[in-house]
């Protein structure tokens, strides 16, 4: 039944494809011999910090499996506590990063979502944000903060904004489309096992 389950989701959600194209395996072998060119930005040159329209209290939302995404500050299931059904004036816009202050914990957030305490939206100024590339800039910045230690301090909107980022360049610009391939080309070769075992159990 879970072998089921689990091959239903990967149909659903695009995965069941692994092959990777001509492109994806061109800029694999291109990142992996260096020669995709890089260069930091701060996070404040491509992102607007904001803060959630309203914060709610997680002692005093009824949180279910209905409504819309409750983001809060664990590291668990995308930042998404659980699901409440509250004033949709106060949702945050989605595609979007939800970053936990305290945590340092990045998640993309699809849809629009509510938040718990101390968490800042980061919006792209960029129209090509996506959810590809925006797990690819994900990774960066989790990198660029990895020497945080949990729960030592609480980052200002101005520690966020400096942050540097390292990101592909095309033209001294961050190279969007580069992002969004090798994500899909990791995702494929991350998936590929388990695709493989689905089908030989089926």
């Amino acid at each position: 039944e879970r072998i089921k389950k689990l091959e239903v989701y990967l149909e659903a959600s695009g995965l069941k494809d692994y092959t990777l194209t001509a492109e994806e395996e061109e800029v694999l072998k291109d990142f992996e011999n260096g020669k995709i060119n890089f260069r930091d930005f701060k996070i404040e040159k491509l992102f607007e910090i904001n803060s959630y329209k309203k914060r709610f209290d997680a002692n005093k939302v009824f949180i279910s499996k209905v409504g819309n995404p409750y983001v809060v500050r664990t590291s668990l299931n995308n930042g998404i506590r659980g699901y409440i059904q509250e004033d949709e004036q106060f949702l945050n816009d989605g595609n979007t990063i939800s970053f936990g202050q305290d945590t340092a914990t990045m998640f993309y957030q699809e849809k629009p979502y509510f938040t718990g305490d101390k968490i800042k939206i980061l919006k792209s100024k960029d129209n090509k944000f996506n959810k590809k590339n925006g797990l690819f800039l994900i990774s960066t910045m989790t990198k660029s903060f990895s020497s945080f230690s949990w729960g030592g301090s609480s980052f200002s909107v101005k520690i966020i904004g400096n942050q540097l980022m390292k990101l592909p360049i095309k033209n001294q610009q961050p190279n969007y489309k580069i992002m969004e391939i090798l994500i899909s080309a990791i995702q494929k070769l991350v998936i590929k096992d388990v695709v493989l075992y689905v089908d030989n159990k089926a």
